[in-house]
């Protein structure tokens, strides 16, 4: 039995709860994985895994188990990535998780300028809102907006995240309101507001010296940025959202931001950013450092100066 590679597949399958995702992962067919895994109890004496024509559920004395290997075998994979690697020549996957807007305007264009300087780097690109747990997801590289994660991980600073009360002209001479809006003025707008993977994204003014909700009148709710994008452009209402998302739309005057007598974001106080994540024991791996030193150097400037610019 290979056991390095039982423990590989059984430390997945306990991750993911399923024989048929860890095989679409590792790229072999199902009866494969379970073969391993049972030899791996056989050779053990222990039942892991409790199989039933529905769902895989770790057993205790199975938590127990990945619970001590689980760090010995990232500890190798890296070992066998760090060897193999090397900064002439880097070569092989880097796998890349990172909210969906920011990826497809920032992230992309850059990485395939990243790709003709290192042809032989592979990237998988995920992008979705969903968070990611670096160590335990497979992923190298997260790029997340919000707060500086409390997590034992490396946590870059990219850009600013500023949300600043977009919406048409056109729009806003619909309103028949005097500017700067004022917070119940902004309550009866029409509010294009966006769900987040723990729900829908609430929006706060600033009243005097503290933080309070606003009661919206709600008029499209949407996980995608592009169709809250669209609404607006068609002025169908006001959407809170990062400024550097909507550069174009700014300089092109299709959208302006909206005055207003208090100041509105989803993120009432605090300093939020996008920030690129990655694990301290990873950035000895040369692609990886290479890459998450690239992504830094490009994206840090170029998106502060075209914030300050807004």
């Amino acid at each position: 039995m290979d056991k390095i590679r039982a423990l590989r597949y059984f430390k997945r399958v306990a991750e993911l709860c399923s024989f048929t995702a860890v095989a679409e992962e590792f790229d072999v067919p199902a009866s494969s994985i379970s073969r391993r895994v049972r030899d791996l109890e056989q050779s053990l004496g222990v039942e892991l895994l409790q199989r039933s024509t529905r769902k895989v559920e770790v057993t205790e004395l199975g938590k127990l188990y990945y619970s001590m290997i689980n760090e010995a075998i990232r500890q190798l994979e890296q070992a066998d990535e760090l060897v193999s690697q090397t900064f002439e020549a880097p070569s092989g996957l880097i796998r890349i998780s990172c909210l969906p807007s920011y990826g497809e305007q920032h992230l992309t264009p850059l990485l395939e300028q990243f790709v003709q300087r290192y042809p032989n780097i592979v990237f998988d690109l995920h992008y979705s809102d969903d968070l990611t747990q670096l160590g335990k997801d497979p992923v190298d590289i997260a790029i997340r907006g919000g707060s500086a994660p409390d997590e034992h991980v490396i946590a870059k600073r990219l850009s600013k995240n500023e949300f600043s009360l977009t919406a048409t002209p056109k729009y806003l001479n619909t309103l028949g309101k005097e500017l700067p809006l004022n917070k119940q003025a902004i309550e009866s707008a029409h509010a294009l507001q966006y769900r987040g993977p723990r729900g829908l994204i609430d929006w706060h003014y600033f009243d005097d010296d503290h933080w309070v909700p606003l009661k919206l009148s709600t008029h499209l709710i949407s996980n995608n940025g592009k169709a809250l994008l669209a609404a607006a452009l068609n002025h169908r209402g006001m959407f809170c959202v990062p400024s550097w998302s909507i550069c174009e739309h700014l300089e092109s005057g299709e959208l302006v931001q909206v005055p207003t007598q208090g100041k509105v974001s989803v993120s009432p106080g605090g300093d939020i950013g996008i920030f690129l994540l990655y694990e301290r024991s990873k950035y000895q791996i040369p692609k990886i450092k290479l890459c998450v030193d690239f992504i830094c150097e490009h994206l840090q400037h170029h998106l502060d100066r075209t914030n300050e610019q807004i």
